[in-house]
């Protein structure tokens, strides 16, 4: 199986169904279309740089022949993968939206503190070559949870009924299907730059980054959203 094949059947074809049942029950208007765009290009953006070194530097590869190509040196299906998985996110999210009036944003130090652990931790997973892959994941994580968590900590707690289900199950799909594409052969992690930690033939860093960017995309969302109403 290919790089495309793969991204086409367990992305590609569950975003247009999901998106045919969301617009069929009119939950992308104006509003929720406009902020899933948007987080489809902060994705690509933020991603692009930090996914080109983590090849650069050998934490993951790919083999001849499964790739159409590469920009940089991330295969062009790579960029697919970010923007298609943060839309369909974004798509799930749409069909689930809170019922009650979403507070806006306010200052929260505990969050801060909380993303800033995360981001000390991660520099510390920096000083092992094991730790590297979690390393380069935490600190990555550490720009948006402190702002999501700084701005948006009541908002979030107050919409958590809304969005964390669809992050566990999402997760928890896109975790399913690294792992075939593992056991594939479409991919594969360098075991010098990781744990060795696995949930089958998944390791615990690649289920690590999808937990982190579901929550990036889910949270991001449901801020947009507090504090487009909230405004208005």
């Amino acid at each position: 199986m290919t790089y495309l094949e793969f991204l086409l059947l367990f992305v590609g074809i569950p975003l247009v169904g999901l998106f045919l049942v969301a617009h069929r029950k009119k939950r992308l208007d104006r509003l929720n279309l406009t902020g899933i765009v948007l987080m489809g290009a902060v994705a690509l953006i933020y991603t692009t740089p930090w996914d080109n070194y983590l090849i650069m530097r050998g934490v993951w590869s790919y083999p001849e022949g499964v790739v159409l190509g590469t920009l940089g040196y991330v295969p062009i299906e790579e960029y697919g993968f970010m923007i298609m998985q943060t839309l369909l996110a974004g798509t799930l999210w749409s069909m689930n939206l809170p019922k009650n009036n979403q507070e806006g944003l306010s200052f929260s130090a505990k969050g801060l503190l909380l993303a800033l652990a995360i981001g000390i931790f991660g520099s510390y997973c920096l000083t092992l070559e094991s730790g590297t892959y979690a390393g380069l994941i935490l600190v990555w994580a550490f720009p948006p949870l402190a702002l999501q968590w700084s701005l948006g900590a009541r908002a979030l707690r107050q919409s958590l009924k809304s969005w964390a289900p669809l992050w566990v199950g999402f997760t928890l799909y896109l975790c399913l299907a690294d792992s075939f594409a593992i056991s594939q052969g479409i991919w594969s992690l360098t075991l010098s730059t990781r744990s060795g930690w696995e949930l089958g033939n998944l390791p615990v860093e690649e289920a690590l980054f999808f937990a982190l960017t579901n929550l990036f995309v889910l949270q991001g969302l449901s801020l947009w959203r507090a504090w487009k109403i909230s405004s208005v």
